[in-house]
C-alpha cells in the first residue's frame, strides 16, 4: 500500500484515478457492490490498474482487521502505481438525520460526460460546490444540467416523493449511481412502492411532497430545504424505506 505519490504519477499530473468509499460497521457494508462497480469503471476507462479485485478486497478485509477498524468510513484509492487505504470518522448523526438536509443548486452546470458516471479521483467540481454549499449555510448542492435538469448531489443521490410514488433522476443521466441507491430501488420493490426513472426540472421541485437523499455512509437522509421551498419532516414512504435501511 503507498502512502506517497510521485511527481510523475497520473494520479498527480492528471487527477486519473479511481476511488471506493465503504460504510463499516462491525464489517466492510456492500464491499463486493463496491468492488464489482471499481472494476467496471477500470475496464470502461481503460485504466491501468495491476492489482485484481481479489487481491484489493483481501486488502481492505485485513486492513480492518489488523486495525480494529468500526463504525468508520474506510477510502480505497486506486492509480497507477499502486493503492491506498485510510480511515475517517462517519460525520451523519442523530442530530443530523432529525433535522435533515437543506439543499442548494450548485453553481456549475454540467455537460455530458462520461467521466460523471464513474468515482473519479478527479473530484473538484464536487468539493467546489459542497464549499459553496456551506458558505451560503446550505449543507450540499444540486448539480443540474444546461436544460435545469436535477442531476444529483454533490455526495449522494437524490429522490423526490409524490403521494405513493418515488422519482429519482434516471440511470442513464450523466451521474454516478450509488450503491445505497441500488438498494432502495430493491427495497421499494419488496414493499410494492413504485419508483419512477425519469428526467425532472427544477421548476418541478416545488410540487413534491418530500424529498431525500443517499449515499453509503448516510444510508438515507430526508431533504428539509431546497434554497427557499421547505418540506415536510416526515413522510410515510420514506419512514418504510429508513426501515429497512437501518440508518
Amino acid at each position: 500500500m503507498k502512502n506517497k505519490v510521485s511527481f510523475d504519477s497520473q494520479l498527480t499530473k492528471f487527477g486519473i484515478g479511481l476511488f471506493e468509499t465503504i460504510r463499516v460497521e462491525k464489517t466492510a457494508l456492500d464491499l463486493d457492490m463496491h468492488m464489482d462497480r471499481m472494476f467496471k469503471s477500470i475496464e470502461l476507462l481503460k485504466l491501468n490498474i495491476k492489482y485484481d479485485k481479489k487481491f484489493l478486497k483481501e486488502a481492505i478485509l485485513n486492513y480492518i482487521k489488523e486495525n480494529k477498524i468500526e463504525n468508520k468510513a474506510l477510502r480505497l484509492t486506486i492509480f497507477d502505481e499502486g493503492y491506498n487505504i485510510s480511515i475517517r470518522d462517519i460525520v451523519y448523526d442523530e442530530e443530523t438525520y432529525n433535522r435533515g438536509y437543506k439543499l442548494t443548486i450548485s453553481p456549475i452546470k454540467r455537460g455530458d460526460s462520461i467521466i460523471y458516471r464513474h468515482k473519479t479521483t478527479n473530484y473538484y467540481e464536487n468539493i467546489y460546490t459542497k464549499r459553496y454549499a456551506s458558505e451560503n449555510n446550505f449543507d450540499d448542492g444540486i448539480f443540474v444540467n444546461q436544460q435545469d435538469i436535477i442531476l444529483e448531489c454533490s455526495m449522494s443521490n437524490i429522490f423526490f416523493i409524490k403521494e405513493d410514488k418515488i422519482y429519482t433522476p434516471h440511470r442513464n443521466l450523466p451521474i454516478l449511481n450509488g450503491i445505497m441507491k441500488e438498494h432502495i430501488f430493491e427495497i421499494c420493490k419488496n414493499l410494492n412502492i413504485e419508483v419512477i426513472e425519469r428526467e425532472t426540472s427544477l421548476k418541478e421541485i416545488e410540487n413534491f411532497d418530500f424529498v431525500f437523499i443517499s449515499n453509503s455512509l448516510m444510508k438515507v437522509m430526508k431533504v428539509s430545504q431546497i434554497n427557499k421551498i421547505v418540506y415536510p419532516v416526515s413522510n410515510e414512504i420514506f419512514n418504510k424505506i429508513i426501515h429497512y435501511c437501518g440508518t
